[in-house]
């Protein structure tokens, strides 16, 4: 059964992508698939996965990219799709062909792997990485998406982008490690000399260069990331906005102290004084509800904010979230968080999103935080003044 099956899937497949798949997936071809087969093989044996399991991730590698027969975008889905109707034909087993499914899906880009059968086929489909044709690679890569999603980047622009994501990657075995590491590092640098070269000619900058040395890689200044101003700016501001929030707790505390103190003192001793004279009860009154306001107020500009702990990995992939701030994650469990993370670090626009929403919610929240503060002291200024003068005009009534 377990070689019937892996023979008639092969069949399926060279089928596929000799008759069905659209002539221009230079590099989503048959020789991708067939790399990824062996690597997952290779990885599987080493990690000892039992034959079972061996034989699902044989399966999925072959699988895995036919859904571009439909779509482009989302051909995970349709691979996985495919593969039941495929399987099911066959009368394989339907618990390993939800294996086999799974194993699909965990190909996905951003997808985080769950468990070792996972990171050996998201390993194995990115083995391209470490190989040696891998600048004749993402020169296909590049021409694909060009035709299928309408991209078209300069050669400067299209190196670092290569660059970013290899910077971002890392194989979650340690056997595809020993396997690839070493020809990715090589690999790094030539697309970075690719790199270098793209932008030191006229064509490809937007400023005149003054001699033929190429350029040092650092990234573009169109984000938070790559802009050294920008990075110091928003340092400062966040510094400063954080300095400022010390700065008003103190000031309410202080508010507290003062009030309290005033409260303690003073009651005892205009109690005995009301006993004497019933007109006291006006400047007492004035003088405990400023002192009560002003806790209150006090009270309210220190009081943290509520906050729900928990985000939604759908709302990280739609739009700007903030997961460095604690009230969005405290409820979380740890894999959601990390691979929210992941979404965020890897996107250098989700991460200046991110950077961006923790200053504004803290500016807001700071904003919130001083008008408290200022109506507690206003009303603690209003208050005071007229309880003096209320203790004066009944001092001058009463001699």
């Amino acid at each position: 059964m377990e070689k019937n099956i892996i023979e008639l899937t092969e069949a399926y497949v060279l089928g596929i992508f000799e008759h069905d798949l659209p002539p221009n997936l230079y590099y989503h071809d048959l020789n991708h698939t067939m790399s990824v087969r062996e690597t997952a093989l290779i990885l599987g044996k080493h990690y000892d996965i039992g034959a079972s399991n061996l034989e699902a991730m044989e399966l999925a590698a072959l699988l895995h990219d036919t859904g571009y027969v439909e779509a482009y975008v989302g051909h995970e889905a349709v691979s996985a799709k495919l593969a039941e109707t495929f399987l099911t034909k066959h009368e394989y087993p339907a618990e390993k062909i939800t294996l086999v499914k799974e194993l699909i899906d965990a190909t996905k880009l951003v997808y985080e792997p769950k468990n070792l059968l996972q990171r050996i086929i998201k390993d194995s489909d990115l083995n391209n990485l470490g190989q040696k044709k891998y600048m004749k690679t993402i020169a296909n890569l590049r021409h694909e998406t060009k035709i299928f999603l309408g991209t078209d980047y300069t050669d400067a622009e299209f190196m670092e982008m290569n660059l970013r994501f290899m910077d971002g990657h890392s194989y979650f075995t340690e056997k595809a490690s020993d396997l690839f590491d070493g020809k990715k590092a090589k690999n790094r640098k030539k697309v970075v000399k690719a790199w270098e070269n793209a932008t030191s000619t006229k064509e490809k900058t937007k400023e005149k260069v003054k001699d033929n040395k190429p350029k040092k890689y650092s990234p573009p200044l169109d984000t938070i990331n790559g802009n050294k101003s920008a990075q110091m700016m928003f340092k400062t501001a966040l510094r400063n906005h954080i300095d400022l929030t010390s700065i008003a707790d103190n000031k309410a505390n202080i508010m507290l102290s003062i009030n309290a103190l005033i409260i303690t003192i003073s009651l005892p001793l205009l109690a005995s004084s009301i006993a004497d004279d019933a007109r006291m009860v006006f400047p007492t009154s004035i003088l405990l509800t400023t002192c009560v306001a002003s806790i209150i107020y006090a009270t309210l500009a220190t009081r943290p904010i509520k906050t729900k702990g928990l985000t939604s990995i759908n709302n990280i992939e739609s739009g700007p979230t903030n997961l460095f701030f604690y009230g969005n994650f405290f409820r979380m469990n740890f894999g959601d968080y990390k691979k929210g993370v992941k979404l965020i670090i890897e996107d250098d626009r989700k991460l200046d999103d991110s950077i961006m929403s923790d200053l504004f919610y803290l500016g807001k929240a700071l904003g919130n935080k001083f008008n408290k503060l200022r109506m507690c002291y206003l009303i603690f200024m209003i208050g005071t003044t007229l309880t003096v003068l209320a203790f004066g005009l009944l001092f001058i009534l009463t001699h």
